[in-house]
């Protein structure tokens, strides 16, 4: 069964659609036939998959995909406007899932409750060939970051958000989508013509961050590292911590951190997952549950020069 990456784009969001228009007029993907009736492009190993409605709405869109065309999706990357209160214009990019809901709680942006998908193997090729467009003309005003895993849709396949924010003053902003269009193309070159990117070293760990706020300030600074590769970042708000009378740790901080080390794995089986904590950001008591869940795992706590020592191969 042949693989395929997946773009999708929403025709209920003016980002998506101003992305996916913009990588139609570089003529590198060629009209398909429609699949659960709606448009569809396709070239080598990558297709582009018209959806009408929000991304939220979109559960189980590999399974799908490969029930009507017989392609196994091996990663799912939306094209999606970003909201933020803040207004401030920016190009983000972000793994998806909300592990840290319990079974009872309805997520109020869509996915499945304690669930996160495989973060894209590709997130932080994603990250630093966006970080070479910080500087880009086209897009003078805007900032560039990661963010956290958050928000669905849910699936099986590995996923992740493109995204242009933060309003709607800027979500059909040409220059942002013509540098995702860049960003895109030079990502899949491989899998345009049919075969496949080449993957960092053997030696170089999965990271997975915990802590820290939204927009993942420890995982951009080493996810920018030449061949890291990032998997699931969850900010404080995503580990709940609470303590009992007793002094006993409580809250679904360990489910939270379950879900994103085994979902990170699943993107790459072959690799060891590391964590790095932002330690400023948990209470001492935090720390030490943290620290002793991730021993009972087996799962190291790397600084940055460690990192840096395991990416070169020393």
């Amino acid at each position: 069964m042949s693989q395929v990456v997946l773009l999708v784009a929403c025709e209920g969001d003016e980002a998506s659609t101003c992305m996916a228009h913009a990588l139609l007029a570089r003529q590198a993907l060629e009209s398909s036939v429609p699949v659960e009736g709606a448009p569809s492009y396709a070239k080598g190993r990558v297709r582009l998959w018209f959806r009408p409605g929000f991304h939220l709405d979109q559960d189980d869109l590999d399974e799908r995909w490969e029930t009507h065309t017989g392609e196994r999706v091996e990663d799912v990357l939306f094209l999606s406007k970003h909201a933020a209160s803040s207004g401030r214009p920016c190009l983000t990019v972000h793994p998806v899932g909300v592990p840290h809901l319990g079974p009872e709680e309805t997520p109020p942006y869509g996915g499945r409750s304690g669930s996160a998908p495989p973060p894209s193997p590709r997130l932080a090729k994603i990250w630093r060939s966006l970080l070479e467009h910080a500087e880009d003309a086209r897009i003078p005003e805007f900032e560039v970051s990661l963010e956290v895993t958050h928000h669905g849709p849910s699936q099986k396949a590995p996923a992740a958000f493109l995204e242009v924010g933060s309003t709607a003053a800027t979500w059909g902003h040409e220059g942002a989508a013509d540098v995702w269009a860049d960003v895109i193309l030079s990502l899949l070159h491989e899998e345009l013509n049919g075969g496949s990117s080449p993957e960092a070293p053997p030696q170089v760990p999965v990271l997975v961050t915990f802590g820290g706020g939204h927009y993942a300030p420890r995982a951009n600074q080493m996810g920018a590292l030449e061949e890291s590769i990032l998997g699931h970042m969850l900010a404080n708000h995503s580990l709940p911590f609470t303590r009992d009378e007793h002094g006993a740790v409580l809250g679904s901080w360990a489910q939270a951190v379950d879900v994103a080390l085994d979902a990170s794995l699943a993107a790459h089986p072959a690799r060891e997952v590391v964590v790095s904590l932002d330690r400023k950001s948990f209470r001492g008591w935090e720390r030490r549950a943290l620290f002793d869940h991730l021993e009972a795992r087996k799962v190291r706590v790397i600084d940055t020069a460690t990192h840096r020592t395991m990416l070169d191969g020393s």
